[in-house]
């Protein structure tokens, strides 16, 4: 099919389907979306909450738990072992299938009924208050992260040990408040650095050692503000900035001002590529409109997706597959529809929480299964007639949500039917909006409730550096500055009031001799987000003179960063 333009029926404007899409979803025998691409990558992150815990009971053992569901959801919440043991079967949900009725309403009730995982945890040791991780061990509230140890208050993070606060984060060590590295040691408060030791404050370095407030470096050991200067000059500047709370901060600002001033920003961040773009892509091929990827091919509208997935679109935390479509954390499956949270699933469409199965339709929390559909077992010969029954019903009788927008065969799941609100969920992460703005869009919301937290102590009643700081700040609850501050703004990136330092996180700091936080790690995360890019691309030119490059970039035309083409940048900088 030719190029062609629709107009989205979410926020109302144009967007394009190419011919390569409409290639796709021919061969995955789905529809044309009708919600423009920014559209649906909110929509589906309104089902994946990270960091919004609860104290709660497991509902079939009664022990007391730690869960992403409320206590007041209409569902179950099993704990880790009820949920995998063999004490219940999900196929004892099953119900007929109602063709009086839309599929998402029949879906509602389901969901009303099927028990769920308080967290998506795998194989963790003594890491109980993190959640979507696998192989952590004495990690403290870390999220979407996978084989760390002795971590707390990361997001994104793989394979690192003794990192505290950082995101996007992969093979590290001794790591505090970065973002966007890779095999960094003792490097903090940096972006977008790989190789760099005993360092803080960098942007854009590689295989640096020993340097401060850089940008932009390769192969350097003992600069500051990207000047070489002597050991010990190195060593009385650091541990001045370093320790003082007040410096530190001050730095800080004027830092992140240098950085949009002066250094060379490169297009789009990756290396190893062939006909990609996007931002953060590595070793991948014919990746369009992506981000933060690892070995993908063919793919496009993906994010956060690592391990080699391939023809996949619409996709966000899946690796290892192929043949995606419109799915959150589905791993290592193929031709998988519609999805959230599962394994090494095939040929399955509308399913939640469900690992092993194969040719499901419309399920949740089915565990090597075939031919189910509203969790009811049936034979292989009148599964795929009814199938085909209700897909031909969806085509013909959509679901209406609260707003008006229909929803067929081909659309994800409606934002109203997630058991999360958008602000609880990472939508607000990636995508942040107000309160009015949920309203408008009327998308659920949650109103910030009082956790009973009592401060003991305020956050600028802090030590202004560590060495003054005894182990009696641990049995502070500590009002958060951003709380403090502007209470409202803060309710939108569900700032906790109060936090309190923990043994572990006292040690690290010590340690480095580093200053302790004053904002809850809520807070400290949502800000950490701001300093990435927007998950969105550009069209502009190369900001080097004399260059008429143009290419497609997460930096927006009106940002005052200097943007630069890939051979500039390699010319000027490398």
């Amino acid at each position: 099919m030719d190029q062609e333009t629709k107009v989205c029926q979410n926020c109302k404007q144009e967007f394009v389907i190419e011919p390569d899409d409409f290639k796709f979803y021919e061969k995955m025998k789905v529809p044309a979306p009708t919600f423009c691409p920014e559209c649906r990558f909110p929509r589906r992150l309104v089902w994946r909450n990270e960091r919004s815990l609860h104290k709660r009971t497991c509902s079939l053992c009664n022990k007391s738990i730690i869960s992403m569901f409320k206590p007041e959801v209409s569902f179950p919440v099993y704990c880790h072992e009820c949920w995998w043991g063999d004490k219940w079967d999900s196929t004892k949900f099953g119900r007929d299938y109602d063709f009086s009725k839309t599929f998402f309403e029949q879906f509602i009730l389901l969901q009303r009924e099927v028990p769920r995982p308080a967290l998506y945890a795998s194989q963790n040791v003594n890491s109980d208050y993190c959640n979507h991780t696998a192989h952590l061990k004495d990690c403290y509230l870390v999220f979407g992260s996978a084989f760390n140890e002795n971590c707390g208050y990361d997001a994104s993070t793989v394979g690192s040990k003794n990192c505290w606060n950082c995101s996007f984060m992969q093979d590290c060590e001794g790591c505090l408040h970065s973002v966007d590295i890779n095999k960094c040691y003792q490097t903090h408060f940096s972006q977008n650095c790989t190789g760099c030791t005993d360092s803080a404050f960098l942007y854009d370095c590689r295989n640096c050692q020993n340097c401060l407030f850089c940008y932009n470096l390769r192969n350097k050991t003992y600069h500051v503000f990207n000047q070489p200067v002597s050991k010990e000059d190195f060593k009385r500047i650091k541990d001045s900035v370093l320790s003082s709370r007040e410096l530190l901060q001050k730095r800080f600002l004027e830092f992140r001002k240098t950085i949009q001033e002066k250094a060379i920003h490169r297009f789009s961040v990756g290396d190893h590529n062939s006909n990609v773009s996007g931002d953060s892509i590595y070793n991948s091929k014919n990746v369009h409109a992506s981000f933060f990827i690892e070995g993908g091919e063919n793919d496009k509208y993906i994010y956060k997706c690592l391990r080699g997935q391939k023809d996949t679109m619409d996709a966000f935390g899946v690796s290892g597959g192929e043949l995606g479509y419109e799915s959150n954390n589905v791993d290592f499956s193929s031709r998988v529809l519609f999805s959230l949270n599962g394994e090494n699933n095939s040929s399955t469409e509308y399913l939640i929480d469900s690992f092993g199965v194969e040719n499901c339709f419309g399920s949740i929390s089915l565990s090597h299964k075939k031919y189910c559909i509203l969790n009811k077992q049936y034979d292989e010969k009148t599964y795929f007639e009814l199938r085909e029954k209700i897909i031909a019903q969806m085509k013909e009788l959509p679901y209406i949500d609260n707003a008006g927008r229909k929803y067929f065969y081909g659309e994800f799941f409606p934002v109203e039917l997630s058991p999360f609100t958008y602000n609880e969920s990472i939508a607000q992460e990636y995508v942040p909006i107000t309160k009015n703005m949920a309203e408008e869009l009327k998308y659920p919301w949650q109103e910030m409730t009082d956790k009973g937290y009592v401060p003991t102590k305020r956050w600028d009643e802090m030590t202004d550096t560590i060495f003054e700081t005894n182990d009696s700040i641990l049995k502070e609850t500590i009002l958060c500055e951003a709380w403090d501050k502007d209470k409202e703004k803060a309710k939108e990136h569900q700032c906790t009031m109060a936090f309190k330092i923990v043994p572990d996180e006292l040690a690290v700091y010590k340690k480095f001799n580093l200053p302790l936080p004053r904002k809850c790690p809520n807070t400290r995360n949502f800000e950490q987000f701001k300093l990435r890019n927007p998950v969105k691309l550009w069209y502009r030119k190369c900001m080097k003179q004399g260059c008429s490059n143009e290419f497609e970039t997460s930096y927006a035309p009106d940002r005052p960063e200097i943007v630069y083409c890939e051979s500039c940048y390699q010319n000027e900088v490398v």
